[in-house]
């Protein structure tokens, strides 16, 4: 599955009018988009350049205003005030108000509207009783004072809640046009407004070819140099790597395979990706045997002592990919000192290769459960890559850990997840990404409460450092060390296994320019993208 891109224009940096772009295409399904309803999206990869929200992340991957020209907090840090750019309209000329923000994260949550995205609303006021139906939308923490004031009250602060506030979900919809529309709202282009640098023509739900055309009702217009992208969904990598070399197409991002043979090609770009591959274990499985054993450290350990991460993207991935440090993703989350969260990370044994400590850790743990084997499937979604590291960590573990027996279980994409999500596996190789710049992404869906544990690991310890986190964190330096804490404890118990961290190869003609490729969110952003002779 691949991006695509084939480009023409006039002179250098030419009228948006111009400006072409066509056939564009990428790795991740997430570009497939089921609905342009941002309540009901599955996900928000494409969203960017539809949709602004109240800040969004410059070309510097810094957060600016957006919508909201301005913000202030107030001191307990509970209270934020936006103030909701004066002009600023949909792409039907109609006016963006704070009100639109209002009744967009109101119908968010709103239990009927069945979102998928309900828990990045978190620490607003009342959000999740909002949701679980406990109380009306009305009581939601967020206000209109006037037509440009925008008030949300949180139920704590929140130490990254203006990175928060770049994420497409918080954009704000017109009622009037949901209203119009009803249930057929966002199924199609022309029953949906936009409030970002595109409009979408020429799309259908799960269709592999839409196009993004400038919107001129859009407040920061002049910015945009393209007048049209059109996008191509390609499943086959080869394929879209060929049309590339054809000159058909301008952009293509490159599997590992692929990737070695381009190392020296001065149209070879790279991208890091807050993406984090993991070994998950059911902890909370039926089966008493396995039951006893996934929750027992020792065998966790071993099995992971085993897996030589280096082999892993050197050979595996030909060097497409970054060793983790740990359970959260580099180039992410910095400190006051611009110090990388995942160089601060413990990691230790989570992501260490050391086959006589394996063995030592085995013999222990099936020693305390009083057992000589143990067999488990190992589920994973098909996938030339995910079979490959699959087959990579039964043949490790299983040469150097007497007495295991590791199934190998390859399902389609969609059965995966939806088996990972309702607990129906023994073992599986799944993975996480982050939505904002901040390392509380990988470490919060780990709370014994979060429906995100598919492994169902639970450690009391470590949800209090995390509440405390995110409910006392008007200091920077004590939320940080406790964000450290809660990373050593993850990794000193092994509650999940880091195999390696995303890392993007994408070959792009020389006259393409300012395409922003952010590490969270919304990955591609064609905001700032023009071409040159």
């Amino acid at each position: 599955m691949t991006l695509l891109v084939t480009l023409s224009a006039c002179g250098s940096k030419p009228a948006a009018s111009q400006q072409k772009l066509v056939r564009t295409a990428n790795l991740s399904a997430n570009f497939v988009i089921p609905t342009l309803d941002i309540s009901k999206s599955r996900g928000f990869d494409q969203a960017g350049n539809m949709f602004d929200s109240l800040f969004y992340l410059n070309r510097e991957h810094k957060v600016v205003p957006a919508l909201a020209t301005k913000s202030t907090v107030s001191k307990d840090g509970k209270t934020y005030t936006f103030t909701i750019r004066k002009g600023a309209t949909f792409s039907n000329g109609d006016p963006i108000t704070a009100q639109s923000f209002v009744y967009s994260w109101q119908r968010s949550l709103k239990p009927s509207t069945k979102s998928l995205h309900p828990y990045i609303f978190k620490g607003i006021k009342n959000a999740m009783a909002v949701n679980a139906g406990k109380l009306p939308v009305s009581k939601l923490g967020v206000k209109a004072t006037d037509s440009h004031t925008f008030v949300v009250t949180l139920d704590h602060p929140i130490a990254y809640f203006n990175k928060l506030m770049t994420y497409q979900a918080f954009s704000p919809q017109d009622k009037k046009i949901v209203d119009k529309y009803g249930k057929d709202y966002g199924t199609t282009p022309d029953k949906v407004v936009f409030s970002g640098p595109y409009n979408m023509t020429k799309w259908k739900p799960q269709g592999t070819t839409w196009t993004f055309v400038k919107n001129n009702k859009y407040w920061d217009k002049d910015k945009v140099k393209m007048h049209k992208i059109n996008m191509f969904y390609e499943v086959d990598p080869q394929t879209s790597l060929n049309l590339y070399q054809a000159k058909k197409l301008d952009f293509t991002i490159l599997t590992s395979d692929q990737f070695k043979n381009f190392k020296h090609s001065h149209q070879l770009y790279t991208g890091p990706y807050s993406y984090m591959n993991y070994l998950i274990y059911n902890q909370g499985i039926k089966n008493t045997e396995l039951n006893k054993a996934f929750n027992n450290v020792n065998i966790r350990k071993a099995i992971s002592l085993t897996i030589d991460r280096k082999q892993i993207v050197n050979d595996l991935l030909n060097g497409s990919g970054l060793e983790p440090t740990g359970v959260v993703t580099r180039y992410l989350g910095y400190n006051a000192k611009n110090q990388d969260f995942a160089k601060l990370q413990a990691g230790g044994d989570s992501v260490r290769y050391d086959t006589t400590l394996a063995k030592s850790y085995w013999k222990k743990g099936l020693s305390q459960l009083h057992m000589k084997s143990l067999t488990f499937s190992l589920m994973t979604s098909t996938g030339d890559t995910s079979s490959k590291l699959a087959e990579l960590i039964k043949a490790n573990a299983e040469k150097q850990l007497p007495g295991l027996t590791i199934k190998l279980q390859n399902v389609p994409d969609q059965i995966a997840y939806q088996r990972s999500t309702e607990g129906q596996f023994e073992a599986y190789l799944g993975g996480r990404g982050a939505d904002i710049a901040d390392p509380i992404e990988f470490l919060e869906p780990m709370l014994s409460t979060n429906p995100q544990n598919y492994g169902a690991w639970k450690n009391k310890t470590y949800d209090k450092l995390i509440n405390d986190s995110t409910t006392d964190n008007l200091s920077a330096t004590d939320r940080w060390q406790k964000l450290l804490k809660a990373e050593k404890l993850l990794s000193d118990d092994q509650a999940l296994t880091p195999l390696y961290q995303n890392y993007n190869y994408y070959l792009k003609r020389s006259n393409l320019h300012g395409i922003t490729h952010n590490t969270t969110g919304a990955q591609w952003n064609y905001k700032y993208m023009y071409m040159t002779k």
